[in-house]
């Protein structure tokens, strides 16, 4: 399994930046003929993808000086930080099981099309690593290998099957056509969305309240600009930030808040033109391979799986997590129940807000509401999961983070359909504890 293992950690590691792009770039060859064409498409997809990638990791370091103030004022007594990727990665590549959850997943995908019990093809491999990590997780607690599999073809058959029933709201709202989201870790809030905007449609006033994105920039124009309303919000950021010394230190403060809405400024004005130059290549990608599926599998609509990051740059899901993300940071010293410090993986709150946009169609207030339900739901989730996380790494003598009793993840914890069947199952865990 040593070979096994370095292939699966050498395809996680380098991510969906270059898989995406290189197995469109491998399938190309045979959906069309112009092989220039499929070349620049695919290259365009790749620029795209690093473009936004190197962005959204600027965007959320942005947010660190004002994170620090709003934990330096709180008297919040974190028990657990959130370490991100790297326990994420551990756990998920620790089990004897991963070839056999990989080719699980794979049969499933293929007989769930066979049987039209789904629409969505999945090419995005890198994901695989969430259903890696359900049944890395199971496998860990009772090992028992079928148990393990099991589990993590139920998540995958879940994440497929939930794919389908949201993929016509990506080329409704983002105007992609034939692509699912086939992440499980991002998919499980749709419902949640689904839900709330329902509820809100069956209250009186509420119903009639709509803060739209793309109309509130055409009614506010030149001040709705990226650049402008950019480097307002991260001038207040720099303000706030700087509250303390504002009135004894003003030049150099008023400086740094400058500085701070320059930054955010530049941001906003780069990340929609990486977004368009990856839909530039992604589309006709998608066409290609969609026109190769019609002439030589079938003729009934497919839809190819992606990554997130594809949607993550819209401009209403950045708006969206300007105000999202130092509110993620500000409800953890609030919460009832939260014990766990998000840090390593507030880069994923934009991608955990994807829907909550997407099913208001850019709806800000109603994408806010969604969003604000389902932050506290992860911090709890994570909360609860960081046992988990920290017996494993103490069992197998990991080192903890100094000045913490316990490790999480957020994204390792935000699958909510995998909490919530870890929660059912666990009387039989129990049995074998």
């Amino acid at each position: 399994m040593s070979s096994t293992y370095k292939i699966i950690k050498y395809l996680i590691d380098i991510g969906p930046v270059i898989i995406i792009p290189g197995l469109l770039l491998f399938i190309g060859f045979f959906s069309t003929r112009n092989v220039l064409r499929n070349l620049k498409n695919c290259l365009y997809i790749f620029l795209g993808m690093v473009g936004v990638s190197l962005l959204l990791t600027i965007f959320i370091n942005f947010f660190k000086p004002l994170t620090n103030t709003i934990l330096i004022n709180s008297l919040k007594d974190y028990a657990i930080i959130d370490t991100g990727w790297m326990l994420t990665e551990i756990v998920s590549l620790s089990s004897p099981i991963l070839l056999y959850i990989i080719l699980a997943v794979m049969s499933l995908n293929l007989l769930m099309l066979l049987f039209r019990f789904t629409r969505t093809i999945n090419i995005d491999l890198w994901s695989y690593w969430s259903f890696l990590l359900a049944g890395s997780i199971i496998y860990i607690i009772i090992e028992v290998q079928w148990i393990g599999v099991l589990i993590a073809v139920i998540a995958a058959a879940i994440t497929f099957t939930l794919s389908d029933i949201y993929a016509h709201h990506i080329e409704s709202y983002y105007g992609i056509k034939g692509i699912s989201n086939a992440q499980a870790h991002i998919i499980c809030w749709a419902p949640l969305s689904h839900i709330v905007n329902a509820i809100l449609n069956k209250i009186p006033f509420i119903k009639r309240i709509h803060l739209f994105y793309d109309e509130i920039q055409y009614k506010l124009g030149f001040f709705f600009e990226p650049m402008i309303f950019g480097f307002f919000v991260g001038f207040v950021i720099g303000l706030i930030t700087r509250y303390r010394t504002l009135m004894l230190n003003i030049g150099p403060d008023l400086l740094y808040a400058c500085l701070s809405g320059l930054r955010l400024s530049i941001i906003m004005i780069l990340l929609p033109r990486f977004v368009n130059l990856l839909m530039k290549g992604l589309i006709p990608a998608i066409d290609d391979l969609k026109s190769l599926i019609r002439r030589r599998v079938t003729r009934r609509t497919i839809y190819i799986g992606l990554d997130s990051i594809v949607l993550v740059g819209h401009p209403s899901v950045i708006g969206l997590s300007v105000i999202v993300i130092p509110l993620t940071i500000y409800l953890s010293t609030l919460l009832p129940g939260n014990n766990v410090l998000p840090s390593a993986d507030l880069v994923m709150i934009p991608f955990l807000i994807i829907w909550a946009v997407t099913l208001s169609r850019g709806d800000l207030f109603r994408s806010f509401i969604s969003s604000m339900l389902t932050i506290p739901i992860v911090l709890w989730i994570t909360t609860d999961m960081g046992q988990f996380f920290t017996n494993y790494l103490v069992k197998y003598e990991f080192g903890l983070v100094e000045g913490y009793s316990g490790v999480s993840s957020i994204s390792a914890s935000s699958n909510i359909f995998f909490w919530i069947l870890l929660q059912i199952i666990k009387p039989i865990i129990n049995l074998f504890a």
